[in-house]
């Protein structure tokens, strides 16, 4: 009876892992069917591979810091913005090359997604570029968004980058935790060599329950659809998505390095670490 009882614990945890491994190949399958399917689309990407080389780029992300930050000055410049950037005031004065969607996730629904699109929509002169999730594309065909737009498509891995791999949209694209990390992977494949990070505050640990963004997030599309992006926001939680954040950031550092791109951390207050920092006034005298 006694050895019954302690089997029965070690029966359970091996159900248990034989559940996550079937979940994950199930997952690894469905995947590799998915990029099979939207490799032609992928392929279009080719185009832009080298389109800037030699050039410098800056991220714009939606940190609070860049309230403080005069980012008019960027006109003429080679900017990628990402996420809900597009409500910025100068955003069409700035005028991005690109700007990049995260995938949608749950819990957003259909519906909050195409409320953000729209809104964005409004914000977006023609012929903008954007770049979306292939996981989305049903959105702009279904629902006819961005038409008089341009739209390109990525996709995600779950493998890391690697100093020995190659960053290509035109393929699956490494493994991502923030959309500033998508914006940096187009950057290295139009092949800039400078890239400057701006909006990245990274944060939020420090201000857990405030605003996060330069614009008020209770007016946001999604936010007025009932989206809460913070609400399973906790100490442990924050913890452990730094410590993935700053991964895949590292990964980013050895893979510039090697391809001979500086990444600079122009971001006032930004916690980010892994890259040097520099003011951005210094930066446009150059």
């Amino acid at each position: 009876m006694k050895s019954t009882i302690k089997e029965m614990p070690i029966a359970g945890q091996l159900l248990k892992n034989l559940g996550a491994l079937n979940r994950n190949i199930k997952h690894v399958v469905q995947s590799s069917l998915f990029y099979l399917k939207n490799k032609k689309l992928l392929s279009l990407n080719k185009v832009l591979a080298g389109s800037a080389a030699g050039r410098r780029a800056f991220i714009l992300a939606t940190g609070p810091s860049i309230k403080t930050q005069d980012l008019s000055r960027l006109q003429g410049e080679l900017c990628v913005s990402v996420s809900n950037f597009f409500v910025h005031p100068d955003f069409k004065k700035i005028s991005p090359e690109y700007h990049i969607f995260p995938a949608s996730h749950k819990p957003i629904t259909v519906e909050q997604m195409l409320d953000l699109l729209r809104d964005a929509e409004k914000h977006f002169p023609d012929g903008q570029k954007i770049f979306m999730s292939a996981t989305d594309k049903y959105l702009v065909e279904k629902f006819g968004v961005f038409k008089k737009q341009k739209v390109y498509y990525y996709l995600i891995s779950s493998s890391p980058l690697t100093a020995q791999g190659m960053i290509n949209f035109s393929k699956r694209l490494p493994i991502i935790q923030t959309s500033p990390h998508i914006a940096v992977y187009l950057s290295l494949y139009l092949d800039v060599k400078e890239i400057y990070l701006l909006g990245v505050d990274h944060d939020w640990i420090l201000h857990i329950g405030e605003t996060r963004h330069f614009y008020d997030e209770k007016k946001s599309a999604l936010a007025q659809t009932g989206y809460n992006e913070w609400l399973e926001s906790d100490l442990g939680t924050e913890c452990e998505a730094y410590g993935r954040l700053w991964k895949i950031y590292r990964q980013i550092r050895t893979y510039a390095t090697k391809h001979k791109v500086v990444i600079i951390n122009a971001t006032t207050g930004s916690l980010l670490d892994v890259f040097p920092r520099a003011n951005l006034e210094e930066i446009l005298k150059k």
